[in-house]
């Protein structure tokens, strides 16, 4: 007798944990670890989804042994690492072993569906039951889906039903089906003898996207779904193309009957390194060999990618893939061509633009090791490869980085655990790197190698005193320096930057004679406004103080909220500069935004450019007159312990990317002694890291302790807050008989969400992560959770 450990597809944390069953003798031949099955469950035996997570010859349970009904996949979706993956990430953010598992299945969805089947015998049957059975069941044993069949069919479905001839049953089956061979893409798309004539020529007539797309296409024959990863707009470009017949337009089903396609005689290119990037690589190799990732600060990007070219095909020559994790899905035709040029055909995208159908196709191919070299977001690092050799994760920092569903995490975290799980080698890049990075670094869990040298900045950035601004009598938004500053860009035709990141802040009150923030005497974050009570509160203590009626510093009462937004500063701008073309960019903006906006900028027909972190990410800034950041008090007392080093990070990229060596650089701010405004004027990561890392080993802030925020949530304000109440209560209780060292704060209203929810957090503070991943199956074993009314989130930091 077999029997297969398996988790069931269930929301109930205290079931959450692997059942035995017994495999039927029909099916030991064809489970397999890593399946998805139907089993029985409960005293009612509905039948529920499960995952078969080890397969053993005995059991240790004493009762009566249920049976698994049936497989749901014809071969495993996860390999032994995947799953032993799965099983730390269930585990190391306490969530459900299917929430962890969504990650890596993804792409191979399967759904609950209602079908149909034709049973044998001899039927009586009239005209129009003869022709439906004829229509819908082509071939013996056939299972027809209920969305298979037309609406105006559905009647004659019923009567057949009703007369026996066909029987109805829910079966799990497969969103995207898998034939023998991988599920293949509508189109394919390869550049003609003509185009690469063309290309060499240089023909005029083809545009800069076109000759950018037939570059990607010299070196690899693309799908549909690579053309929309490069772009959105790829039809317009392509077009004309297939017209002139340089590129050429293949269906799947011709190159299956192996379709004759145009040989190309270019292989993918060596990978050359100069001397110091030699030296950078040597060194890199001698580094992974103890096992421990590499950092890489770095101050050349085109070394970098180099460095990761070379580190990629040496992965190759030993039959090992690479998977390659970027922040944001929008490539360029750039990046993408050198990725082909290097890697040709084994080179795979994995994006969320892709269809269901796109996902499955990538997904077989990485399994059956068709593809090496897989670039994407996050989610490609749960897919099935075969021999994980390298993992490299690009600025680090991007916030993209963090996973916003349960189990939520960072995919440095996961990153590292899968390299030690399949013995990959782990590069982390980033030019501003996190605090919890460096302070790996410091304790000898990361290994550290600099790209390039620190030149700095190499501009001058100069502080704007606000309050030196409120006592000359302006009011304004802005300061005289930098209105004096953009009317010179004028007059010199240069473009005025102004920086406003106004995303995610939380009010706060200060003063406007001397410049002083309320600020928590616990936590040392400023505290948020709440405007029904005109109280404010810490978010993590719970601290609750009245709005002062005058300054506790120069007793003045000139108590005032922080912060505005671009709509604001646009129409303060247009008073002001009524004749200046003046252009806003926030927000998620499409390509074809962003393409006219650069066009325009390189024309030089905008005056003003007023945004947030879309600037720095999609804009070509060139000709900046005046760079500006005109409130950055607001982003530094948006009420988080990491507020200040998201600051240094943000700004200094924007004026890293809005300044050249004729460009004033000004920051407006109320705080002028403020270390980290210090830090961003200097260019020195290692001064502010110093200053950061000292105030959050004062404060027990993380990555010095762990911090785990529980949410509570409901509709109800009541209930949310007695939920919050009773878990506080209960956790406390639990902390105090285990003995260990922690702090755990009241329950915080934190507002309500764009759901409708009442949310209250709970913040605890723990010595080790360890502790709280034993703490959390007591809590679940005596029902703490499953008895609140309230949904309850997990986010540990």
């Amino acid at each position: 007798m077999k029997i297969a450990e398996v988790f069931l597809n269930q929301k109930n944390k205290r079931i959450d944990h692997s059942y035995d069953y017994e495999i039927p003798k029909e099916l030991e031949a064809v489970i397999k670890v890593g399946m998805r099955t139907v089993v029985t469950f409960g005293i009612g035996n509905r039948q529920v989804e499960g995952f078969v997570v080890l397969i053993k010859e005995t059991t240790t349970f004493s009762g009566k042994i249920k049976k698994i009904i049936e497989n749901i996949d014809i071969a495993p979706v996860l390999n032994k690492e995947q799953i032993e993956l799965c099983l730390w990430m269930k585990t190391a953010y306490c969530s459900l072993f299917y929430e962890a598992l969504s990650y890596f299945t993804s792409s191979v969805k399967i759904k609950l569906e209602i079908c149909y089947t034709k049973k044998g015998g001899n039927f009586a049957l009239d005209l129009r039951e003869t022709w439906f059975i004829e229509h819908y069941f082509t071939t013996e044993n056939e299972v027809v889906l209920l969305k298979k069949i037309k609406p105006e069919d559905q009647t004659i479905l019923a009567e057949l039903v009703n007369k026996k001839v066909i029987s109805l049953e829910k079966k799990w089956v497969p969103t995207v089906g898998r034939s023998s061979k991988a599920v293949t893409p509508d189109l394919i798309y390869s550049l003609t003898e003509e185009g690469r004539k063309a290309l060499i020529k240089k023909d005029k007539s083809i545009g800069k996207n076109q000759r950018m797309m037939m570059d990607c296409l010299l070196h690899k024959d693309m799908t549909t779904a690579d053309l929309k990863m490069i772009s959105k707009q790829f039809e317009k470009s392509l077009k004309p193309l297939i017209e002139k017949n340089y590129i050429q337009k293949n269906s799947a089903l011709k190159i299956d009957q192996k379709a004759e396609l145009p040989i190309k005689e270019i292989l993918p290119q060596a990978v050359v390194l100069n001397a110091k990037e030699e030296k950078y690589y040597h060194d890199y190799t001698k580094l992974i060999q103890n096992k421990i990732a590499v950092f890489f600060h770095v101050f050349d990007g085109v070394s970098k990618y180099k460095i990761f070219f070379k580190a990629i095909a040496e992965q190759l020559k030993v039959g090992n893939s690479t998977v390659v994790i970027f922040p944001e899905i929008n490539m360029t035709f750039q990046r993408m061509e050198v990725f082909y040029k290097y890697f040709g055909d084994r080179v795979g995208i994995f994006h969320s633009r892709l269809t269901a159908k796109q996902k499955a196709d990538l997904f077989y191919k990485v399994q059956d090791g068709e593809l090496q070299v897989v670039i994407g977001v996050r989610s490609a690092i749960f897919l099935p490869f075969k021999k994980l050799g390298l993992i490299i994760i690009d600025d680090e920092h991007d916030t993209s980085h963090v996973s916003i569903s349960t189990p939520k995490f960072h995919i440095s975290d996961v990153a590292k655990k899968a390299s030690k799980i399949m013995g990959a080698a782990l590069i982390i890049a980033d030019d501003s790197p996190r605090i919890t990075t460096w302070y790996q670094i410091e304790k000898k869990e990361l290994n550290k190698l600099q790209i390039g040298e620190n030149k700095g900045l190499q501009k001058k950035i100069q502080i704007v005193d606000m309050q030196k601004e409120m006592h000359r009598g302006n009011m304004g938004l802005l300061s005289q320096r930098l209105l004096t500053e953009m009317r010179t860009a004028f007059d010199q035709k240069r473009l005025s930057v102004l920086f406003v990141n106004n995303t995610g802040y939380a009010n706060s009150v200060f003063c406007r004679n001397c410049g002083h923030l309320e600020k928590c005497p616990n936590c040392g974050i400023a505290m948020k406004y709440f405007n029904h009570d005109r109280s404010l509160h810490c978010r993590y203590c719970g601290y609750k103080t009245p709005v002062p009626q005058q300054c506790p510093v120069c007793k003045s009462d000139k108590i005032r909220l922080m912060g505005f937004g671009i709509d604001q500063l646009l129409e303060y701008l247009k008073k002001i500069f009524p004749d200046k073309r003046i252009i806003t960019v926030q927000g998620n903006m499409n390509r074809t935004e962003i393409n006219k906006i650069n066009k325009d900028l390189t024309r030089s027909e905008i005056d003003i450019l007023i945004g947030t972190q879309v600037i720095i990410k999609h804009f070509n800034l060139t000709n900046v007159g005046v760079a500006a950041a005109v409130l950055i008090d607001r982003d530094l007392n948006q009420g988080n312990y990491y507020a200040s080093e998201t600051v240094y990070q943000t700004y200094r990229r924007f004026f890293e990317k809005a300044m050249d060596d004729q460009t004033i650089g000004l920051i407006q701010t109320h705080e002028p002694e403020n270390e980290t405004i210090y830090s961003i004027i200097n260019d020195s990561f290692q001064e502010f890291y110093r200053d950061e890392i000292q105030y959050r080993k004062l404060m027990n802030y993380p990555p010095v302790i762990t911090m785990i925020s529980f949410g509570i949530f409901q509709k109800n304000e009541k209930a949310a807050e007695n939920d919050a109440f009773h878990l506080y209560v209960e956790l406390k209780k639990e902390l105090k008989a285990s003995e260990v060292s922690y702090a755990i704060f009241k329950p915080v209203r934190m507002g309500v969400s764009a759901g409708g929810n009442i949310t209250y957090q709970v913040i605890l503070k723990l010595s080790e992560q360890s502790v709280f991943q034993n703490l959390m199956p007591k809590i679940i074993k005596l029902g703490i959770i499953e008895k609140l009314k309230s949904k309850v989130s997990i986010e540990i930091n």
